[in-house]
């Protein structure tokens, strides 16, 4: 069998980058730049005032004090989004507010908190040296600036520079559509009653939602009946799509269609890990598209798509970060392995001071799904393990924030 390391390393060497497409701002979040993106302009566009205060040359206040305040005669008001009204000359002033544009002559803005108002002029009761609180024109960006690299991924600050640089959308890598597939007769929805041997089919919702969450978008094919004709008739849209994901089928069992299948089409390349949970995970070919058959326990599903899946979607992606940062936690439980299997446990890790500790979930069987929904992480017991005793240290992999 090979390794999980193997197996992973042989999905993404079969798994390309995508091409791009042009996204709109609005939808660009998350994202992979496909392209450099310089600025279209200057940003700010003009010299601003970094605060409300007066627009004032330096020279007039710098004899300024509290007991000996300078009187500068007001000339009007500048507000943000509009031109000044007039230029400021020697001993005069315009009240100006945080982001309005700064006038001609002025060269620095007094805070009003340093100034009194009267009579039609202002009093400013500090000194100020030239070029304070102002914002030069260009100070954050120049024109032609490498506003960020392709490959960046698109957080909501970098929308903002984009946007502050003229754009209105940028090319991205694609984003992967994956045909997402059930298998098997005792599968129902939920809500629906349940008859003998039957189950709520709760592996196709938490693929959507995992293959989501990782940028895919989905092609539903619903659930296949353990019957050959139906699988078939569910993967006949399969060159609408980059992935195929299914779970269930890629056993040993009579009823394991899945695999039976794509090996009478020799296109097969691997269908078991040393791995637990999961250890049944098929990795193949349906008319050229990858496709990663998961087994049907809803942990195997889980912890699978986590090790396997997601990599897979993100290199897609134009990701390079396609696995999460592994930590080092010291365990509360005793852990035992199959030392020829690599165990991944669900386990809820937490702060206390400056280390790590890590407690099982509880009931670690793979068809145990809470075990996975209580999960901040999983903890990792490398093959060639047995036993790993209470206060060692282990390495976990997060899968949401730590408290």
């Amino acid at each position: 069998m090979l390794t999980v390391a193997q197996a992973r390393e042989r999905i993404l060497e079969r798994i390309a980058p995508l091409g791009a497409e042009e996204v709109p701002l609005r939808q660009a979040r998350g994202r992979v730049l496909a392209e450099d993106v310089r600025a279209e302009r200057d940003v700010p566009p003009f010299a601003n005032s970094a605060m409300d205060g007066y627009a004032i040359r330096a020279a007039d206040v710098k004899l300024a004090s509290p007991t000996k305040p300078v009187r500068l005669s007001l000339l009007g008001e500048v507000r943000a989004g509009a031109a000044p009204p007039a230029a400021v000359q020697p001993n005069t002033a315009l009240r100006i507010m945080t982001g309005a544009m700064l006038p001609e002559g002025a060269d620095a803005v007094v805070r009003v908190e340093d100034t009194a108002e009267r009579d039609g002029s202002v009093e400013v009761r500090v000194p100020v040296e030239s070029g304070t609180s102002l914002r030069a024109a260009g100070s954050d960006l120049r024109r032609s600036d490498l506003v960020a690299a392709a490959a960046r991924i698109i957080t909501p600050g970098l929308i903002g520079v984009l946007a502050s640089a003229g754009r209105v959308s940028v090319r991205c890598v694609s984003r992967p559509r994956v045909l997402v597939l059930t298998t098997g007769d005792e599968l129902r929805e939920p809500g629906e009653a349940l008859g003998p041997g039957q189950i709520t089919n709760t592996n196709r919702y938490t693929l959507l939602a995992a293959i989501e969450d990782a940028g895919g978008v989905v092609i539903d094919a619903g659930v296949a009946r353990d019957e050959r004709q139906d699988l078939m008739e569910r993967l006949r849209n399969v060159r609408e799509a980059q992935l195929v994901v299914s779970t269930g089928g890629v056993s040993m069992g009579a009823y394991d269609l899945v695999r039976g299948l794509l090996e009478e089409r020799e296109a097969v390349d691997f269908w078991q890990v040393a791995l637990r949970p999961g250890k049944p995970l098929l990795f193949a070919a349906v008319s050229g598209v990858p496709l990663i058959g998961l087994p049907g326990n809803p942990v195997s599903t889980l912890v699978g798509f986590e090790l396997f899946v997601r990599p897979a979607l993100l290199k897609m992606q134009g990701r390079t970060d396609l696995e999460r940062p592994r930590l080092t936690a010291t365990t509360e439980d005793r852990l035992v392995n199959p030392p020829h299997l690599e165990q991944y446990f669900r386990g809820i890790a937490r702060r206390d001071g400056s280390r790590l500790t890590v407690r099982l979930t509880g009931d670690q069987g793979s068809h145990v799904l809470r075990s996975m929904a209580d999960a901040n992480c999983l903890i990792v017991v490398p093959q060639g393990t047995s036993e790993v005793a209470v206060g060692s240290s282990v390495e976990i992999i997060p899968l949401a924030p730590i408290d």
